[in-house]
């Protein structure tokens, strides 16, 4: 049996998502136990050039969301960047894997050549499968791990099984 793009776009995206979802968990018992500012693990960067954990998280919501609909064509619903703690966050992890469920095998059927226009640079037209397999899927790793060392870092008593999930 093949990989289909379903399963990389939409049901790969939601375990990312659900794995996130944990890590916040984590997170937020973490800064309770310690008397720690929900803001001070949320603001943290490994770089002063890097994007603070509330965006890696955004990044890994928003990715997730535009790649399924930018491989089918349609239009992924856009979130206002409002959320200042925890459970704001945990509520857009929430409305993204709720997206994602929208999808059926059946909407990726023409993706791998479909023309896919990125908004900072539409002038690019990339096949879907360059899209997803060189684009989409290493930035919301990339963001994703991102998060997982800001807040492994800053002390969270995580691990890799923590970042991998629970596996079938």
């Amino acid at each position: 049996m093949s990989i289909t793009y379903y399963q990389l776009a939409v049901s790969g995206n939601i375990r990312a998502l659900d794995n996130l979802a944990r890590l916040l968990d984590k997170a937020a018992e973490y800064a309770a136990a310690n008397k720690i500012e929900e803001s001070a693990l949320l603001d943290a960067r490994l770089f002063p050039d890097m994007f603070p954990l509330i965006r890696q998280i955004r990044m890994v919501c928003d990715m997730s969301r535009f790649a399924a609909a930018w491989l089918t064509g349609k239009e992924a619903p856009e979130f206002d960047d409002d959320e200042t703690g925890f459970a704001g966050l945990k509520a857009r992890i929430a409305s993204s894997i709720a997206y994602l469920q929208t999808f059926r095998e059946g909407d990726f059927a023409d993706s791998a050549g479909r023309e896919v226009r990125l908004p900072w640079n539409p002038a690019r037209a990339y096949r879907g499968e360059v899209f997803l397999l060189q684009h989409s899927i290493p930035n919301i790793y990339f963001h994703l791990t991102t998060a997982y060392d800001l807040l492994r870092h800053n002390g969270v008593p995580i691990g890799k099984a923590d970042y991998l999930g629970p596996i079938d």
